[in-house]
């Protein structure tokens, strides 16, 4: 007994100075993938046909996630279209898997599937680009009703994506393989009825924007723009409606570590544009802020407002660089004037979920201060000497004279208020606090 102990002893030693030196074992090789459930595992089931019906019954395979995007699942369930679905696996007619082989493991596959009465049957199956997949995503480039898939892949290093696009109306025909991105958008920039695809890149000294569409199963670029060339990174993205015929891309990005701008793309004429940037020079002083504060659609309009900062008085810049250290005046962007019509001057406390608009009166009187331990947002009308608002994270037990503006729920901080009752009630301070989104 003795020495079986001091052997099992050993084996467990010995496995753990072989994980410390460096080396790991590759347990790939030894699992299967996990089962999947519902219509993915009756998909999973088939490509396991496909894969020992193509002679590779003796390899083992791994399942392939996309990391980037709205989709990062190994299986893609779409309806006949090729349209992605969600929660609605009954309607399904097509599907997507990604899976690379043990027996050559920096192959990553694409296998599409599709339905046929009661069973999946794979119809095709291509190699990748590269052997990480990055990204998938989905638009109906040339109008013809059917999806295609594009996919963005590792490259020699971590920031450029390369893309390769394929046809499902065709068996996973390459459409296009000799792109190179940072970040892609797809949706109607163009207004014509079909969707567009955006190539946001940055290279040495140039960062630029590319319209690309597809026609007679061929990639081409309708338009390239510059944007400002210290663009370091892309955030967010939304499409807005600039008019009647023309869609908008705003752009959120980072410049250096202190610095944020949004730019604006849209194609009008068989132009694309980028307006806030001076193409001369390469440089977008329209939007600049400092980092950390991103557009928002604050009144609901469905178009974004661009954020301009002010430091508020008793505020340094490098001492206080939070968001609530700033008045924040929210701007729209006129396309058919080409002018900025400020829409509101607010308070941001976006680490505690909300903001705090301010009228004509109040944005040039006041100023903040902020208690990180209780999470305690003052308001003080400078002229008065005296707090305004006090806004905290809503607690089970309020602090006398505070009101409850909103609850917490799964995920957000509710608020709980007091205000000074000789310049406010309870409808305007309901009507100035909002939470974000």
């Amino acid at each position: 007994m003795k020495k079986r102990r001091r052997q099992g002893l050993a084996v467990l030693l010995a496995a753990v100075l072989f994980l410390c030196s460096g080396c790991s074992l590759d347990v790939e090789q030894f699992l299967r993938p996990p089962k999947t459930r519902g219509e993915q595992q009756a998909v999973q089931t088939a490509l396991e046909t496909y894969i020992r019906d193509s002679g590779q019954a003796g390899s083992r395979y791994t399942l392939c996630y996309p990391v980037e995007g709205e989709h990062t699942a190994a299986f893609v369930l779409c309806d006949a279209s090729g349209e992605p679905i969600e929660g609605a696996d009954k309607d399904a007619a097509l599907a997507l898997a990604f899976y690379a082989m043990s027996s050559s493991p920096n192959n990553t596959h694409i296998n599409l599937l599709r339905r046929e009465e009661h069973d999946w049957v794979s119809v095709a199956d291509v190699v990748g680009a590269t052997a990480d997949i990055l990204q998938v995503a989905f638009g109906d480039l040339d109008g013809d009703g059917t999806t295609e898939l594009l996919t963005g892949w590792d490259t020699y290093n971590s920031r450029d994506h390369r893309l390769k696009v394929f046809s499902l109306t065709e068996s996973l025909a390459v459409l296009s393989d000799d792109r190179v991105y940072n970040r892609l958008f797809v949706g109607e920039l163009t207004a014509d009825g079909r969707d567009s695809l955006v190539l946001l890149r940055m290279a040495g000294d140039e960062v630029t924007a590319s319209l690309e569409t597809v026609r007679e199963h061929t990639m081409i670029t309708l338009g390239q723009v510059m944007l400002d060339s210290g663009i370091q990174q892309f955030n967010k993205m939304t499409l807005c409606r600039l008019s009647d015929s023309v869609n908008g891309l705003f752009v959120d990005a980072v410049k250096g570590v202190d610095t944020a701008v949004t730019e604006l793309i849209y194609y009008e004429n068989g132009v694309l544009n980028a307006p806030f940037c001076n193409q001369a020079g390469r440089v977008n002083t329209v939007t600049a802020r400092p980092a950390g504060f991103a557009m928002r659609d604050v009144d609901g309009d469905t178009m974004v407002e661009i954020p301009r900062c002010t430091l508020l008085p008793n505020h340094v810049v490098g001492d206080s660089t939070a968001d609530y250290a700033y008045r924040t005046d929210w701007s729209v962007w006129d396309m058919a004037s080409s002018e900025w019509h400020m829409k509101m001057a607010s308070i941001v406390n976006a680490a505690d979920g909300y903001l705090v608009s301010l009228d004509e009166q109040q944005k040039d009187t006041v100023t903040t201060t902020y208690i990180a331990a209780e999470r305690l947002l003052t308001v003080w009308d400078i002229a008065r000497g005296r707090p305004l608002l006090k806004l905290r994270v809503a607690a089970a037990e309020k602090p006398d004279g505070y009101v409850t503006l909103f609850e917490s729920t799964d995920g957000t901080d509710g608020c709980d208020v007091w205000f000074d009752e000789e310049l406010l009630n309870i409808d305007t301070v309901r009507y100035m606090v909002s939470k974000l989104s």
